[in-house]
């Protein structure tokens, strides 16, 4: 599996839109990053300012059908994607204050056939999102107090055969999940400093065939996760600054058959 990172090298992209994109965006300023890949999935968006309020609002999507597939906390509110579960599906997830309290309950989940697929961080809590029928054959993670060390120990975790599916920093910490069997053909990671300088990286990625897994932007880096697949899907982007905007983008994207994959958020 053909494995690349790229750190803070400076590089010369070639820019190339592989789907209609907004790129109307102030850089200096706060502002959602939501990636669309096409394909026509029932889902939407829900969000709340107290992490009570949010786990409420969880419970009634579960009820109604729907698992959350999209997981963020930013500018003082959580945001869920919600998307209609299949009939293998089976969700949980656990809230803890510190990541001791979930590696302490890792190997039971294991046990019982449950990975973790998501992982966020506010509000001084962790959330952490297991799933069972994932098709995961084994899972680890790592937790790093510097980048370089993290990079380093992703690079370590690709040579073993994983790949990186989640990542998240808090507590001062960077944290990655890792997964084997995901059915992906190669990843590649790359970090910089402005997000005008990732809509480049993002789009020479695109024309090489890699696809968007995750963003994430922290401490003035912004991070992105890319992985090659059999199943190759044109993606999106847009930028909102605010979450009523985001909620219109996602409309607008869904009546053109696209639906949100990773949600981001950042300066």
């Amino acid at each position: 599996m053909k494995r690349i990172f790229w750190g803070l090298v400076v590089a010369v992209l070639v820019t190339l839109t592989l789907s209609a994109r907004e790129t109307d965006y102030a850089s200096s300023h706060y502002k959602y990053i939501s990636v669309y890949e096409k394909k026509a999935v029932s889902q939407h968006m829900q969000s709340a300012m107290s992490l009570d309020t949010f786990q409420t609002l969880i419970r009634k999507e579960w009820d109604m059908g729907y698992d959350i597939t999209e997981l963020k906390y930013g500018n003082g509110k959580w945001i869920g994607i919600f998307s209609k579960s299949n009939k293998d599906s089976q969700q949980t997830y656990i809230v803890a204050p510190r990541w001791g309290g979930v590696n302490n309950v890792l190997e039971s989940y294991w046990k019982q056939g449950y990975y973790m697929t998501q992982i966020e961080h506010g509000l001084a809590e962790w959330i952490v999102v297991f799933e069972k029928n994932t098709g995961y054959t084994n899972q680890s993670y790592e937790r790093r107090k510097t980048l370089d060390e993290f990079t380093d120990n992703v690079e370590k975790r690709w040579k073993e055969g994983y790949d990186l599916i989640d990542l998240e920093y808090g507590q001062g910490r960077w944290t990655g999940i890792f997964a084997e069997n995901t059915g992906y053909t190669g990843q590649s990671m790359v970090i910089r400093p402005r997000w005008s300088e990732m809509v480049r990286v993002i789009d020479a990625h695109w024309k090489k065939g890699y696809r968007v897994l995750n963003i994430e932007q922290t401490l003035g880096k912004w991070m992105c996760l890319f992985v090659k697949s059999k199943h190759e899907k044109a993606q999106g982007y847009e930028t909102s600054p605010t979450v009523e905007n985001l909620k219109e983008k996602l409309s607008e994207r869904q009546k053109e058959g696209y639906s949100l994959t990773d949600l981001a958020e950042g300066w």
